[in-house]
């Protein structure tokens, strides 16, 4: 009896350390969503963000974007673009699935038709009330009132502008986080768009020439803050010799749609006006500031541009060579 017992415990013993192993193992992947909320909701503990991990698919964006202005002048569905990407990044907690989350887009939006409000689900979550806020620092001069040059019709949809105009070609996938080594080994925190030397570069948003000249990373680059303040965009490896477009300097407005500078393959460099022994591209970053320390140094903000880019596929300037130097035609006015 005594041995039977025993054994029982030996056994039930082994399946229980099973269990707990196979739980240790699985933890991490299930409860991932769970932590990096609560690191999301930690990290505003303070009144400002201190980090953000942008993941929503092209589709889904998108997809949000076509409702927000179908609906944009409806006095009964009241369909925002920010908040319906935050309201999914609260349910399936920042691991988004293009399939699934269409489908939760599309149900979020019969729910709006019949008299809800998107912060009626969550409108008092932590988690949801973190990406309202991070994602407008994104979006918030993305989708709005314009008027197109030459005429007084008021307009509404996408005004700012994919970084390579109509016309010209170029190719991208995903590369960010990817490991860099030349000065020391660190992440990739930007996104390369391949292209052609002199293609031209447009601003895709409007702001403040912040930096201009060389960085022995960057080579010959820009970097712009949006009037707004919350976004920074840096372009970098423009092209040798004539990297900007001429008269362009630090303290300079520029307005979405601008062209700015042409692609190259300047940096990793002390040398100035170096090209390095890589493929012509355009290094394209967003940072986002919720308080001023976090515009240089440890405490920045970098997000993956590649799903933003291919949205912002949908409108590209259209240019014109005059003279020495291109120039946008055609091109949306903010109002």
């Amino acid at each position: 009896m005594f041995y039977d017992s025993d054994k029982n415990i030996r056994k039930y013993g082994i399946y229980a350390i099973l269990v707990i192993m196979l739980l240790y193992l699985l933890y991490p992947i299930c409860a991932f969503p769970i932590h990096e909320q609560a690191r999301a909701a930690r990290l505003n503990n303070d009144n400002y963000i201190k980090w953000v991990d942008f993941r929503v698919p092209y589709e889904v964006i998108r997809k949000a974007y076509e409702y927000d202005a179908i609906h944009h002048k409806s006095k009964y569905i009241k369909f925002d673009f920010v908040k319906a990407l935050a309201y999914l990044a609260t349910k399936n907690g920042n691991r988004f699935n293009a399939t699934k989350d269409l489908n939760e887009l599309n149900k979020l939006l019969e729910m709006i038709k019949k008299g809800k409000n998107i912060d009626d689900f969550y409108g008092q979550n932590k988690y949801y009330q973190y990406y309202v806020e991070a994602y407008q620092a994104i979006f918030a001069e993305f989708i709005g009132e314009y008027v197109e040059e030459g005429s007084n019709e008021i307009k509404y949809g996408l005004k700012n502008y994919h970084p390579i105009p109509r016309g010209f070609w170029y190719s991208h996938y995903d590369d960010f986080g990817a490991s860099r080594s030349y000065g020391y080994k660190r992440r990739h925190l930007g996104h390369d768009l391949m292209g052609s030397i002199g293609t031209p570069i447009i601003a895709i948003e409007g702001g403040t020439i912040a930096e201009i000249g060389w960085n022995k990373y960057g080579g010959w680059r820009i970097g712009i803050r949006s009037f707004d303040k919350k976004r920074s965009y840096y372009y970098a490896h423009m092209r040798k010799d004539r990297p900007y477009v001429q008269g362009l300097k630090k303290g300079d407005k520029v307005y979405a749609g601008q062209v700015i500078g042409y692609l190259g393959v300047t940096g990793y460099s002390n040398k100035e006006n170096t090209n390095m022994g890589t493929k012509p591209h355009l290094h394209l970053g967003m940072q986002l500031i919720f308080n001023e320390e976090q515009v240089q140094g440890p405490k920045e903000i970098w997000i993956d541009m590649y799903q933003i880019c291919k949205f912002l596929s949908h409108n590209r300037a259209d240019v014109i060579k005059d003279k020495n130097d291109y120039r946008s035609v055609g091109l949306k006015k903010s109002l």
